[in-house]
Parts: structure tokens; sequence; C-alpha cells
């Protein structure tokens, strides 16, 4: 089996390896939610109070109290007492539904013996004013599109509104907003460009020049892919190690990706070979975990990342478009820098047979040389012999 053929091999085992337990939440989201065309909006609070700030955060995905006046009652879906915001704390209801339902998007099953028509049963989860959590009221979480969205869908299509009710005291606070269908653009302007990218990177191989230029092709790629993953952390509302804890850990697989393109941009700028079989898998990386996993970016009309949409579709059209060209430019290094010679995965060795027949080669000089004897140049009739000494 050729080079080139065993880096292909190794580059879509190990991304398979990788990639078989990877779940779509590890790709572009935020809170399990990747890019849509639903946009949830925070149309009122009323009655307008001093030191209370209510707004929707991370793409509708959750939403933010900040209360710095008396404490604030949150009530769930079914009117319980759900969250207590004030001077002493955050505090939340452990007989309540909505501590289990908004413990992530998808909700977590309820504790035996749960009595919402109870008592509440307070916990402090922190010592702060401000609270962040999943209201499945605030956000489409249909399975389904809605029949006129699924009739039109190049339309945009306001759906039902939400509300949450609240008290400071005796005073009722209503929350209210919706959610709106808002469609996307054409991807194929962006796989275009992506298209573009590839065949430069590729190019960079046919034309030998896999040393400096494919190394900046290669850190171009890795500097973005970062960057990228930065944009996605910096969406999460919080603090900066909270958002460095995302950074980690929604940058998971990417981390092997991005040391190898730096260890591989090294390397290349020398014009070491090595450098190619990493730039294979660095290049690979960004296309597969970035690239092909935030694909819908370019279609969708919301996206969770910390700037611009437009900023975040370049990133992913590199990464897809410029990972790849890199890879195959990389292969293409491989196959172009190997030794001529180059067996197979056979490892058979071909013989000329006709070479060996017309070759100056007298198989009675082996039968001589096997007995000890040669004959000296002479009378061919004396006869005269020598014997070797074994």
């Amino acid at each position: 089996m050729g080079l080139v053929k065993r880096a292909a091999l190794m580059l879509a085992t190990v991304l398979g390896f990788v990639l078989l337990p990877a779940q779509p939440a590890s790709a572009h989201t935020v809170s399990g939610v990747g890019a849509t065309n639903w946009k949830s909006v925070l149309t009122s609070v009323t009655p307008a109070l001093p030191g209370l700030t209510v707004k929707l955060v991370e793409g509708g995905s959750r939403i933010e109290l900040i209360n710095h006046g008396p404490e604030v009652l949150v009530f769930g879906y079914e009117g319980e007492p759900y969250l207590r915001v004030g001077p002493q704390g955050v505090f939340e209801n452990l007989q309540s539904p909505a501590t289990y339902l908004n413990c992530s998007r998808t909700g977590c099953s309820f504790p035996a013996g749960l009595n919402k028509d109870g008592p509440p049963q307070w916990k402090k989860i922190s010592s702060g004013q401000t609270t962040r959590w999943h209201d499945h009221r605030a956000h489409f979480m249909g399975s389904q599109l809605p029949p006129d969205v699924a009739q039109s869908p190049n339309k945009i299509h306001q759906e039902a509104d939400w509300v949450i009710t609240m008290t400071q005291g005796s005073t009722p606070i209503t929350v209210k907003g919706n959610y709106t269908w808002i469609p996307g653009s054409s991807p194929l302007p962006w796989l275009l460009v992506a298209l573009a990218l590839a065949a430069l990177g590729a190019a960079l191989g046919l034309l030998g020049a896999w040393g400096v230029p494919l190394a900046v092709a290669l850190l171009v790629v890795t500097v973005n892919d970062v960057y990228h993953a930065v944009g996605i952390a910096w969406f999460w509302s919080g603090s900066f190690v909270y958002r460095l804890e995302q950074f980690f850990s929604g940058s998971f697989y990417s981390f092997v990706g991005w040391a190898l393109g730096i260890v591989a941009a090294w390397l290349l700028m020398r014009r070491r070979v090595d450098g190619l079989y990493a730039a294979v898998f660095a290049g690979g990386s960004a296309a597969l975990f970035t690239g092909l996993l935030d694909i819908t970016v370019l279609s969708r009309s919301q996206a969770p990342f910390g700037g611009s949409l437009s900023v975040d579709r370049v990133t992913v059209v590199i990464s897809l478009g410029l990972g790849l060209g890199v890879a195959i430019g990389a292969l293409i290094g491989i196959r172009a820098s190997r030794p001529e010679l180059e067996l197979d995965g056979s490892d058979d060795f071909e013989t000329d047979e006709d070479d060996l027949a017309t070759d100056d080669f007298d198989t009675d000089d082996l039968d001589d040389e096997a007995t000890g004897t040669v004959d000296r140049e002479g009378d061919p009739g004396s006869g005269a012999t020598v014997s070797g000494r074994g």
C-alpha cells in the first residue's frame, strides 16, 4: 500500500475513532442549541422596578435575572414557587417541577416524592444576586415545524407569545416575549468560497510549495479554528472563568488538531517531510470538527457566536475549505516526496525473466565455483586445474 494511501487510511481511522463518541452538542452549540432559524425576543418587563433587570441571553437559551432590590419570587410552569433572588442570594425550590425541567434543555427526571403543592423546600445555589436558567417557555421546543412555517419556510413567521410571572413583595411582575422564524440564506456562495480555498491548499502540494507556503496556510487554519472556538465560548453569559471552562470543554477534540498544526507548521518551514503527515491530521481535524459539524451556520439566520454571523460563517468556511485543502496538499506532498521504489501491500518483488535469460551470466561457472575448480586460460586440452582451498 502506498504512503499516500496509508496516510489517508490513518486519517480516516483516527478521525472516525474520535468522532464516534461525539454528540451533536460538541459542535457549534450553546446549551445544546446549534445554528437555527428561530429567534427569541423579550418584549417587555412590567412594571419596570429599580434594581431589577431581566433579559434573554445565549440566543434565548437562558434567561438572566439580576435583582439588587427586594427579593423577587419567580414562578414555575404550573404557578408554583420556583426561584428566589434577592439580598440573601439565589434559592431554588426542590419541590418545583421547573427545577428539574430547567436543569438542561432536555430536562432531568423528577425525584421520588416530588410535591409541587406542598411547602417549598429551598436550596441556596448562589450567594450573588444574579441567576440564569433555561426556561422552555422562552424558545421554540417543538420537534417539528409549525404548519404555517412548514408551508412557507422562506417567509418570516412570528409564533406564539410567551409569559413568565414573578412577584417582588406584593407587586406582580410580568415578563413577555415571543419567538420568530427567520429563514436563512443560501449556503451556495459560502460553499463556493470553501471550494476555492480547498483548491488553493491542494495547489500548494501540486506545485511543490509544501514548505513555507503550506506552513502559512496551516497556521491560518489553526488560528482561525481557535478564534472560532473562542467566539462560541464567549457567547455564553457569565464570568471569565465560566467562559474559559466552556472553551476547554467545547474544544476537547480540537486541541489535538491545534497542537499538530503548530508542530506541522514548524516542521514544514524546515521542509521536513514529517510535517506533511502532521498537516494531514491538523487540516483534516479543522475541516471536520469545525467545518463539517458547523456547516449549518452557512444556511441559518441565528447562530451562537460572540460576534457577527458573517464572521462566524467566514471562520467555518476557512476551517472547512482551507483545512481540507491543506490536508489534500500535504497528501500530494507526501506522494511527491516518497522514494521512487515503493513496495505495495503484497510486498511482491517482480523479476524480469528476460533480463535474467539475456544477461551475461554462465550457470556453469556456479557449478565450477561450487566444486572449487576454475579453468585457467591456456590450452583447452591441457586440462590444467587449480584446486580451491574452500
